[in-house]
């Protein structure tokens, strides 16, 4: 009896270990989602994003905006505006619905008369889920200089220093690989 106490505990233990070493690897700019860029003329491209189920709308509006002047730099354009169409004025949040944890097995007297209770605060919160999946899409103008730009004109140069580094884009517009995760050792 004693051994299979034992090996049960050990087998416990390192599959809990097992998970707890294993360090998630990061996400580079085009696995955060889907994206599509369609060229509509010249100067005009139409880029949409369709993001992962865990972002929400505004990271996703960010993201699209980065993809947005990383296009307008990779074909020869410094500054863009995004195009006041009906197709961007429709965009809404995704529907989202509270979903709410099972309920106790046990009936609610059982644990007030258990010593060793001590109720979870985190157990009954419910949680919001999107059920749509997260949709961006712009039509943006390109222009090549700032004369040619209008005045509320993104310069996409400047969204690509400011914002590019958190979501692994370089200045340049090239996309940035992760940087390995290091676990500290322990000695």
């Amino acid at each position: 009896m004693k051994k299979v106490i034992t090996c049960l505990s050990l087998a416990a233990a390192l599959s809990l270990t097992g998970c707890a070493t294993t360090p998630s690897k990061p996400l580079t700019f085009d696995q955060l989602g889907q994206y599509n860029t369609v060229p509509l003329n010249a100067q005009t491209y139409r880029v949409s994003f369709v993001a992962r189920p865990n972002f929400s709308f505004g990271t996703a509006e960010e993201i699209t905006l980065v993809k947005s002047a990383q296009t307008a730099l990779q074909n020869g354009f410094q500054f863009f505006k995004v195009v006041d169409d009906p197709s961007n004025r429709n965009q809404q949040p995704p529907r989202q619905a509270v979903v709410y944890p099972t309920p106790m097995y046990h009936p609610y007297g059982y644990y007030r008369r258990y010593p060793g209770f001590w109720p979870d605060p985190f157990y009954d919160m419910p949680q919001v889920v999107n059920i749509d999946p997260v949709q961006v899409s712009y039509t943006i103008e390109c222009y090549k200089t700032q004369k040619t730009a209008p005045d509320d004109a993104f310069d996409a140069r400047l969204i690509l220093q400011s914002l590019g580094q958190k979501y692994g884009v370089s200045p340049t517009g090239q996309i940035l690989q992760p940087q390995p995760v290091t676990v500290p050792s322990a000695k």
